[in-house]
């Protein structure tokens, strides 16, 4: 992933990009090393996939958003009848 896509996924420009790189290198490390680690295209039909995305998405989530999203998934659960 280019520079400026990751600026836009941070909502900061690609200067403050750069400036994190230089100043914060750790900091820049980690970004740098997650989205190598996404260089592969994901199959987006394989199931086990999409369970861990939704996992690590919850996991980075607060306490109070994490109980929202089970209540939502519950709800669509139970109109489907699971």
């Amino acid at each position: 992933m280019k520079k400026e896509d990751i600026a836009k996924l941070f909502n900061i420009s690609r200067q403050t990009l750069n400036n994190w790189e230089k100043e914060k290198p750790e900091l820049y490390k980690i970004i740098e090393k997650h989205f190598e680690d996404r260089k592969e295209n994901p199959d987006y039909n394989d199931i086990n996939f999409l369970k861990q995305e939704m996992i690590r998405a919850i996991d980075k989530l607060p306490e109070h958003k994490t109980k929202k999203f089970y209540h939502l998934m519950m709800a669509e659960l139970a109109e489907i009848g699971l």
